[in-house]
């Protein structure tokens, strides 16, 4: 009888999701059959900068590039005069539609060119969409904020320990801090992000490119949501002596994909549209500090086993990014300590930096989600700060705060700093490579999986791909008048290394041998190294290593410390 009577509850559950009204709808289209676009003709769905990007990285623009349907989109919504579209997606091939008419999916349904509908969100009252529209336009006159010390470093205040914990200062120190590259951040809105002080740089510099809300089309980003204020200066905060952010020369776009009203699987659909419209615009690098696997309509509540990155719609798109010339850093969530335990999605997508949090200390934060995907794949891809982060609320105020979605976006600025060192290296280089700078490369854990990103190894690394037959390991940082360092060369080979302190003309050059070496093994040698001067407190010891043999050479570099 109680299995019975089970079996109806469930029924009657069915049956009254799907005659709800209003409601939203995720609605899948079978094909692009008769397109009026056509992939000769990129220029009409992409923007400039995303068919460069395109041809840089020999990435060819296919049929998931083109719009979805628009005869499709029309036809549907004549099936409902008061059907209002909110989203597309022509990467899924889909829309997103409201509608206040009962069972309306078994008419969408109907249509021939409609694969299936899923409702996605059950508001609890009619959606009102007749509030004030807005539009961001950067300002016509810009002017420069942003100021370095003589020596080229930053004052970053009560940031300097989430900013050192990956050495991403040495970056900065390199010369990069994000110019040139555009990073989208999506989240719940960006509460006053157009008038504290911590963005004042960003604003002013011309570098808040664009924004736009997936939740209220139209409406202001600037509205509501602290959460995604926080975010934002985790990376581009500029307020010398007291926050600065990750990539603060970094230019941006803001998503509005986080409904805060409800959790719904809409928020997914959003997050999917985001993602296609930060491509269109050409965006180097995406911040997500979000993360699903529980909604309000707990049919849809996913299991562990679906996280293997197929099943969820953002994880889906998120696993496009790299393919179409993006590297999407996403929270691994903050389930370490509850029930669920896991990453959630988009966090388990392939090919993307899921982002665990450590402490101040360097150990794992406790709330951190753990790994493996379901399918076995090692996350998270790094780890940074996500305890007493240092971050900028809506009032205007420096404070700290937990969480990988802090984690996430601090690693994001340091992403776009080394892709800006290496435009050439395509996103899965990038990618892999801050693997390999793992703390735990070697021996991945389940809560921090390849650990803690050195992001000068990582640089280390990418500049060792133009190594031929000397190969040469160094300390990323020392504090140390000389180091012990390792080297693979071809047996005979003799190659020297040239020392020169940044910023200075003068160098001195070390010869070593690799005589009577066995192939293939890895030697060691000493390496002296240049003094700083009194008024350094640290700076990059640049390595030029030169084959004898051939005269071929390539640059290694050494963080050098009081």
């Amino acid at each position: 009888m109680k299995k019975i009577l089970s079996i109806a509850i469930l029924v009657l559950f069915v049956s009254t999701l799907a005659a709800q009204a209003p409601a939203k709808y995720w609605v899948h289209f079978k094909d692009k059959a008769n397109s009026a676009y056509s992939i000769e003709r990129p220029e009409e769905f992409l923007s400039p900068r995303a068919i460069a990007k395109r041809a840089r990285f020999n990435i060819a623009i296919d049929q998931s590039d083109l719009p979805v349907n628009q005869n499709y989109i029309d036809q549907l919504l004549k099936i409902d005069t008061n059907m209002v579209l909110l989203t597309k997606s022509k990467w899924l091939n889909g829309v997103t539609v409201y509608s206040t008419t009962e069972n309306i999916e078994k008419e969408i349904e109907k249509l021939p060119f409609v694969s299936y509908c899923e409702c996605t969100a059950i508001p609890k009252e009619e959606e009102k969409f007749d509030y004030p529209k807005f539009e961001y336009t950067p300002p016509k006159q810009t002017k420069e904020v942003v100021k370095y010390a003589k020596d080229g470093t930053l004052p970053y205040g009560y940031a300097t320990l989430q900013v050192s914990a990956n050495r991403a200062h040495w970056l900065h120190k390199l010369g990069a801090h994000g110019e040139g590259m555009i990073i989208a951040v999506f989240d719940a809105g960006f509460e006053n992000a157009d008038e504290i002080a911590h963005f004042e740089a960003l604003r002013n510099e011309g570098r808040l490119l664009g924004t736009r809300s997936f939740v209220f089309p139209g409406r202001s980003v600037f509205f509501t949501g602290s959460h995604g204020t926080e975010v934002l200066s985790c990376i581009a905060a500029y307020k010398p002596d007291e926050m600065i952010g990750t990539a603060p020369k970094a230019s941006f776009y803001l998503a509005q994909t986080e409904d805060g009203r409800s959790e719904n699987k809409i928020e997914e659909d959003n997050w999917v549209a985001a993602i296609e419209w930060a491509d269109s615009l050409g965006c180097d690098v995406i911040n997500s500090s979000l993360g699903y696997y529980d909604f309000d309509i707990k049919s849809q509540k996913y299991k562990y086993e679906d996280m293997d990155g197929t099943v969820s719609r953002c994880s889906q798109a998120a696993g496009m990014a790299a393919d179409k010339g993006m590297i999407v850093c996403a929270s691994a969530g903050n389930e370490g300590n509850d029930k669920w335990h896991y990453i959630t999605a988009p966090a388990d997508a392939d090919n993307i930096i899921t982002v665990g949090a450590i402490t101040p200390e360097g150990k794992p934060s406790n709330f951190s989600s753990y790994g493996p995907t379901a399918d076995s794949r090692v996350k998270p891809d790094a780890a940074a700060i996500g305890s007493n982060a240092i971050v900028a609320n809506p009032a205007g105020e420096t404070i700290f705060s937990f969480g990988t979605s802090f984690s996430s976006p601090i690693l994001a600025g340091m992403v776009a700093c080394l892709w800006q060192l290496f435009p050439e290296k395509a996103p899965n280089q990038i990618i892999n490579t801050v693997r390999l700078a793992g703390s735990h490369a070697l021996s991945p854990t389940s809560q921090l999986g390849y650990g803690v990103t050195d992001f000068l190894t990582a640089y280390n690394l990418l500049k060792l791909t133009d190594a031929e037959n000397v190969y040469v390991l160094t300390p990323s940082v020392t504090s140390k008048g000389a180091v012990k360092f390792s080297y693979q060369a071809t047996s005979g080979t003799d190659f020297t290394i040239e020392c020169r302190l940044d910023g200075s003309e003068k160098s001195f050059k070390q010869t070593f041998s690799a005589k009577n070496t066995p192939d293939g093994k890895f030697q060691t040698g000493k390496l002296r190294l240049p003094k700083l001067p009194k008024d350094q407190k640290y700076n990059v010891i640049r390595l030029t290593i030169t084959d004898l043999s051939s005269s071929h050479s390539y640059e290694q570099v050494i963080g050098k410390y009081k």
